[in-house]
């Protein structure tokens, strides 16, 4: 329906836009700042040394990095399988590859592999022609959409949906529906 577009373009901005890399930028900005001008180790340990003192040294410091390592794999591991699973279905419905795990298995090994060669060539040459690389495609994927696709149907949608998102960032940051239990049942399990 009309609704659940407007609804799913809106909360869109809300989870994957400015709300969710402001969140990054905080720690980006900490881990930057400790490194940088305070010349400490790139740890999420060494962003709390004013909060813990010597302790974010120590053991206590070492679990914090721990816990970061693991959120981080975590993380990766879920964009990675999720990604994998798009990708499937994007070559099953351009292609007919089947749509299936070992499909999948592969696109991840391959994405692996592509990886850890770029990451072994070091920043200069792997990482940063894979970030160019990336940029290039995700601009070409953008002109080709706007060119062949319905062009004014998707700028009226993209203007109207973001002000949608503007005008109810505060109710869409605190809501929590106590009194609602199909819309706390959609919150707790996505939100």
């Amino acid at each position: 329906t009309q609704a659940a577009m407007k609804d799913a373009l809106r909360y869109s901005f809300f989870h994957w836009g400015i709300s969710a890399w402001s969140i990054y930028a905080i720690v980006a900005l900490a881990l930057a700042y400790f490194k940088f001008r305070k010349n400490a180790p790139g740890l999420i340990s060494a962003t709390l040394y004013p909060i813990l003192g010597k302790h974010a040294k120590g053991p206590i410091g070492q679990l914090i990095d721990i816990i970061a390592v693991f959120a981080t794999v975590i993380g990766v591991a879920t964009t990675l399988g999720l990604g994998a699973q798009q990708i499937n279905g994007g070559l099953t419905y351009l292609f007919g590859v089947p749509n299936n795990f070992t499909v999948q298995f592969t696109i991840i090994v391959i994405v692996t592999i592509l990886f850890m060669l770029s990451a072994m060539s070091g920043l200069d040459k792997g990482i940063q022609l894979l970030s160019n690389v990336n940029i290039y495609v995700a601009g070409v994927l953008l002109v080709l959409t706007l060119i062949l696709g319905p062009t004014l149907f998707i700028m009226n949608n993209f203007t109207n949906s973001f002000g949608d998102y503007l005008q109810n960032i505060i109710q869409m940051s605190f809501q929590t529906a106590p009194d609602a239990p199909d819309a706390r049942k959609w919150i707790d399990s996505w939100t």
